[in-house]
């Protein structure tokens, strides 16, 4: 089968959905599929790269999109020279090479919704966008929430088909190693992902385990401001109290980090924390922490809700409640019989959504919209 993906997000700027369509591609390509990726880029990429692209605020965090006559000549070009049998758009109706790409294809359009949006902006919008839903052959979410988002504006309730994990690159990391724990926040530090929750945490969680550590992998816009206010190291006042001390001694920020280096902090730590504020459809960081063997302690948004098994493969805590986020990482830290069976069920857990799963689904998905 000769598939067409498109992402309408800038490929050369780091992001979910192009993690996931590039998984996606190879292991379509390893079940015998010949696949292309459209996007714009802003530089070479080994994709058809179809016009730049800027970033717009959206949804709580920086889309990086492109959108212009030129473009639209281009992914029409594009389409016609791959000839597809199916094209698979994500995100359809971002302004951007996807809604483009719904407009100038003629195969059947497989089309991916990932976001979940619950807004009256989004609703208002429904019957102008209702004639572009129509040319989607079979409409699909990645997870509850995101098909709930498509449901309550459409009336047509899409096929959940979740984002993949590659549980393999992640099957040799080994149980959390004795001594301190150390607890990993791994993402884009950005308001809507919850780091600034957690640094609230950090001296809540300090004072009741002095030995703890905390880890901040990834960047972004808050990065300076957490680091500001958890790594100074001002001279204390004699009536200073010594607690908060080792709450500031305890932190490292790592910057971005390639694959391997994610192995290896995973591999380093205790518990993965993830309280994003809202915006999430799915969790693939949640599940990506699951497969490493890792029980998070995560903010019971719907999308991380959908993915977390409360009590068994993690806990969830109430939305932007560091009180709640340090008390539930504490508790699990003392119960260490409980942190120990949290691991393997985790790991087990998020096998339905190793890759080789979803892409046999998605496989599937494609066949319908062909017909059979």
């Amino acid at each position: 089968m000769k598939v067409a993906i498109v992402s309408p997000y800038a490929w050369t700027t780091p992001g979910g959905a192009n993690a996931h369509i590039a998984d996606l591609r190879r292991h379509l390509a390893g079940r015998g599929h010949d696949v292309s990726v459209i996007a714009p880029a802003n530089g070479p990429a080994d994709v058809t790269g179809v016009g730049r692209a800027i970033g717009i605020p959206f949804n709580g965090s920086v889309a990086t999109i492109g959108f212009s006559p030129a473009m639209a000549f281009r992914v029409r070009a594009a389409l016609r020279a791959i000839d597809p049998d199916v094209v698979h758009v994500h995100e359809p109706f971002v302004p951007s090479a996807s809604i483009l790409s719904l407009l100038a294809a003629r195969a059947p359009v497989v089309a991916t919704f990932h976001a979940h949006i619950d807004s009256l902006l989004y609703r208002a919008a429904g019957p102008a966008l209702r004639p572009l839903f129509r040319r989607i052959a079979k409409p699909v979410a990645v997870s509850e929430p995101a098909a709930s988002s498509v449901e309550r504006v459409f009336g047509v309730r899409p096929a959940i088909v979740p984002n993949g994990v590659d549980c393999a690159a992640v099957a040799d990391v080994p149980p959390p190693p004795p001594g301190p724990p150390t607890i990993l926040y791994f993402g884009r530090l950005e308001r809507r992902k919850g780091p600034q929750v957690l640094a609230r945490a950090i001296p809540l969680i300090a004072e009741r385990e002095p030995g703890a550590r905390f880890v901040f992998a990834g960047d972004g816009p808050l990065r300076a401001s957490l680091e500001r206010a958890l790594l100074a190291h001002p001279e204390p006042a004699r009536e200073a109290p010594v607690a908060e001390e080792p709450a500031r001694a305890a932190v490292t920020f790592t910057g971005r980090f390639t694959e391997q280096r994610r192995r290896a902090l995973l591999a380093e730590s205790t518990i993965v924390c993830l309280p994003a504020i809202g915006g999430e459809s799915f969790g693939l960081t949640v599940v990506e922490a699951q497969a490493a063997g890792r029980p998070v302690v995560a903010a019971a948004n719907p999308g991380y809700a959908s993915v977390v098994e409360d009590g068994r493969t993690g806990v969830l805590v109430p939305v932007d409640d560091h009180e709640a986020l340090a008390a539930a990482i504490v508790a699990l830290i003392r119960d260490r019989a409980r942190l120990e069976r949290m691991g393997p069920a985790a790991r087990e857990g998020a096998k339905r959504f190793d890759w080789p799963v979803v892409a046999g689904r998605i496989e599937a998905v494609y066949r319908q919209a062909l017909g059979g």
